[in-house]
């Protein structure tokens, strides 16, 4: 059978433009793929916020529990710590955030120095956020058994120093801010419990 020519013209145009349309849209498709793989790979390329992720949730009256060795979980007492010593601690019930760890160290108050505010101490008795404001590291206490007041906090993951007497401000290392301090005081019965929150951000903020 032979195809008129009118026809046969027609169902070319009607291919052409199938085609074209088939192209156009497999064009559309692959652009706006290729888009969205950009701005993913900005977002997983470009900065948090300061800090993102570390909200803690300690409140006035929480009780501080060891963290870490064979007494985790159990209650400080305020008579096992001696001047020069520290413990990291969570508040009790409250282990599984770790936004919630804390440094507790004991000093001499005489060597308290600006800018550690008084009013969040006890006996003694003061506390800092545990996490490293450079990538969030846990710091440690390095203890110096003959000078108390020479003992500081270190974050040995990338060496900065804070300076637990002076608001562990920092004395070294590429840790942008001081750990942030927060309220403590010590009980009737010998336990120590928070006062408030902390009075600065925690977290990495770099």
């Amino acid at each position: 059978m032979v195809n008129e020519p009118g026809k046969t013209a027609d169902r070319g145009n009607e291919t052409g433009i199938t085609r074209r349309r088939f192209i156009l849209g497999t064009i559309v498709v692959a652009v706006i793929g290729a888009f969205g793989s950009l701005l993913s790979m900005l977002k997983l390329l470009s900065p948090s916020k300061k800090g993102s992720g570390y909200m803690s949730t300690i409140a006035p009256g929480d009780v501080l529990v060891y963290a870490a060795g064979s007494n985790i979980g159990t209650e400080i007492k305020a008579s096992s710590l001696n001047v020069g010593d520290a413990e990291l601690v969570y508040p009790k019930g409250k282990s599984s955030n770790p936004a919630n760890l804390v440094q507790l160290i004991k000093l001499n108050e005489v060597d308290f120095k600006k800018p550690t505010d008084r009013k969040l101490t006890d006996k003694g008795f003061l506390a800092y956020s545990a996490i490293c404001t450079h990538l969030g590291c846990t710091v440690s206490w390095v203890k110096n058994p003959a000078s108390p007041d020479l003992s500081y906090t270190e974050c040995f993951c990338h060496n900065s120093i804070f300076n637990p007497a002076r608001g562990e401000i920092v004395e070294g290392g590429p840790a942008p801010i001081p750990l942030a301090q927060i309220g403590v005081r010590v009980n009737e019965n010998d336990t120590i419990v928070f006062t408030g929150t902390f009075t600065g951000p925690i977290g990495p903020q770099v």
